[in-house]
């Protein structure tokens, strides 16, 4: 199964709702039934199969980094980062960050949070599970791990130790490398990072079409001292407590230091830059006069994921008793919580086309007909639940199959208050009422 294929599986399967698993004490993704056995033993075979879950231990994790970060030089990272700029899948930037977060983090004991099992130093949360197919997933589609992980670098330098040879960056390579410099150097001043990954995104510099990787991308760069500040200085510099990194200017700041405290007026370091891509041209280019891509878009990895449809299950036909117009009292919808999983809601008023709704007993594995429903409040555990949503009528996976039905049967009063919610967070909001699904 090539890498694209496993892309697109997994995809859809971490696109499905999550369930809390008692046993595995994780929440594991549901494997939607469209998926076939041949597709999941091909995920099997190339040891991605998905819920695949480790709980790490800290001392253990911590050891295994830097036992595998010696295995490449910093020449060699370096060398990887910059052919993940387009030709090389972006798994193989995690050997710069993982080689400096490694060599530069001291030895220490699990130092926890007060009120979590996080640790203060390196940031590694022990005993928790982890989808090992889904950092992969998020290696190749997104990045680095965020916030100088520590699990999450042991896993991508552990698939990466499989490989026979390095990536070498092609021309194009390093000039994407140069053209992403060029257009940092040349920010407006005192430009942020959420502005900064915009512009990055409006010169296509990269192969994915999504913000978030130009953010991710930004934020490895300030993890290993190009974007960083000297209060706030990147692992080539010197190691940061994760306590530390975690600081932020304010509550709306997402990032972690360095680049929660880093702007375009602080600028590149071009003293770490040189340091750590010093057999590389880190000049400006002239971003009109780009060159051809090589490979073509769609024949690198990211290109290809992001332009290969998923066949997803397509939505049932309308159902025979679900009428015309507007919501009304009376009616009942069928919500898709996931595949093979549909729950029902009664509309009892309709204020400013805002749906006063309720869940109903039942759940079915398709979309439920007029005979098949059962007229039965579905309670929370310790009380009826209702809520006013909107949009009832023009939300995806939200079909009315009926009209006209005598109010359920309730044992309970009236829930004393109803919350606003759109239509769509009525399949999210279906486990308090359905602690099963």
């Amino acid at each position: 199964m090539d890498i694209v294929q496993q892309l697109k599986l997994l995809q859809q399967i971490y696109s499905e709702k999550m369930l809390w698993d008692e046993e595995l004490q994780a929440s594991r993704h549901v494997v939607p039934k469209s998926i076939s056995s041949q597709d999941l033993e091909g995920l099997k075979m190339a040891g991605h199969l998905p819920n695949q879950f480790v709980k790490p231990q800290h001392d253990e994790t911590v050891s295994e980094l830097k036992t595998l970060a010696k295995r490449w030089t910093l020449q060699e990272t370096a060398q990887c980062f910059v052919a993940s700029m387009w030709s090389a899948p972006m798994i193989w930037r995690s050997l710069l960050t993982g080689k400096l977060i490694a060599s530069s983090m001291p030895d220490h004991e699990l130092t926890p949070y007060p009120s979590m099992n996080t640790c203060q130093v390196c940031g590694l949360s022990a005993d928790e599970g982890v989808d090992t197919s889904l950092q992969w997933y998020w290696r190749m589609t997104n990045g680095t791990p965020l916030d100088g992980d520590i699990l999450g670098h042991v896993l991508a330098l552990r698939e990466l130790s499989e490989s026979q040879e390095l990536p070498v960056p092609n021309a194009y390579d390093r000039w994407t490398f140069r053209a992403v410099l060029t257009v940092l150097r040349n920010l407006p001043p005192n430009t942020r990072y959420s502005k900064a990954a915009e512009l990055l995104k409006k010169e296509r510099l990269l192969p994915a079409k999504k913000i978030y990787v130009y953010r991710d991308l930004l934020e490895t760069l300030a993890l290993i001292g190009i974007l960083d500040t000297p209060e706030h200085p990147g692992m080539i510099t010197s190691f940061t407590l994760y306590v530390n990194r975690d600081q932020r200017p304010n509550v709306r700041v997402e990032v972690q230091a360095p680049l929660a405290w880093w702007n375009s007026s602080v600028g590149v370091n071009e003293k770490n830059l040189i340091n750590i891509f010093g057999d590389y041209d880190c000049s400006d280019v002239s971003l009109e006069e780009r060159p051809g891509p090589y490979p073509p878009l769609k024949e690198t990895i990211v290109g290809a994921f992001e332009s290969r449809k998923v066949v997803y299950v397509k939505a049932p036909k309308k159902s025979p008793d679900a009428g015309i117009g507007e919501v009304q009292p009376g009616d009942v919808y069928a919500v898709r919580v996931r595949e093979g999983a549909w729950i029902t809601v009664y509309c009892h008023e309709v204020k400013e086309k805002r749906a006063i709704v309720e869940y109903l007993d039942g759940v079915f594995a398709e979309m439920p007909g007029k005979a098949d429903l059962i007229l039965t409040v579905r309670p929370r555990p310790d009380e009826r639940w209702q809520c006013s949503a909107i949009a009832i009528d023009s939300t995806s996976w939200v079909r009315r199959v009926a009209r006209d039905m005598p109010a359920p049967a309730a044992s309970q009063p009236e829930p004393d208050r109803i919350p606003f919610h759109n239509a769509k967070d009525l399949k999210h909001m279906a486990s308090w009422c359905f602690p099963d699904l």
